[in-house]
Formats: structure tokens, sequence, C-alpha cells
């Protein structure tokens, strides 16, 4: 099995969704959650020995979450389960 790693979009405008609903997700993902992750607070870019806030919700992430799938396929099929109206990114995490 192949690690995906969902990152979970932000919105500038409260969601829909229910903590009791992100665990009822969760609960359908079974064996398949490696991490539930966490989701986040703020945040800042440090890039050249310089930091700046992360303020633009084009590029704040909410939080994260580690999944287990056969392929890209799977985990994108299980994703489309994610209750967050603002989306999920999902990427396939490189064994190094």
């Amino acid at each position: 099995m192949k690690k995906f790693l969902f990152v979970y979009n932000a919105s500038p405008e409260p969601g829909t969704e229910t903590d009791q609903d992100w665990m009822n997700w969760f609960g359908t993902i079974g064996a398949n959650l490696v991490d539930v992750g966490n989701p986040f607070n703020g945040g800042k870019l440090v890039k050249d020995g310089e930091s700046s806030d992360l303020s633009s919700f084009a590029d704040f992430v909410g939080g994260y979450s580690l999944i287990s799938a056969a392929d890209i396929d799977e985990a994108v099929s299980i994703a489309k389960g994610c209750p967050s109206a603002a989306g999920v990114r999902v990427f396939e995490a490189i064994p190094m």
C-alpha cells in the first residue's frame, strides 16, 4: 500500500460540516486511515531566511490526514467522501 497526504483547504467562510461529520467520515476510512492528522491555525512561509504570514486563503491549509491506498485512484475515491466544503488536495507520499 502507498501513502497519500490529504491536505484540507481552508475557507474564509465558515463550513457547514460539523466535528461529527468529520468523525463519521474518518470512521468510513477504516484501516486505510494511517494518521487522522490535525487542523491548522495560522501559518508562516519561510523563504530565503525571511518569514511572512500565510493569510491568503488561496494558500492557506486547514489541516491534513495520512491515508494508505493501493493507488491515487483509490485515494481520490476515499477523498470524495470528505465533508470539507472547501475541498481536499490528494498527494502521493514518495518513500525516501
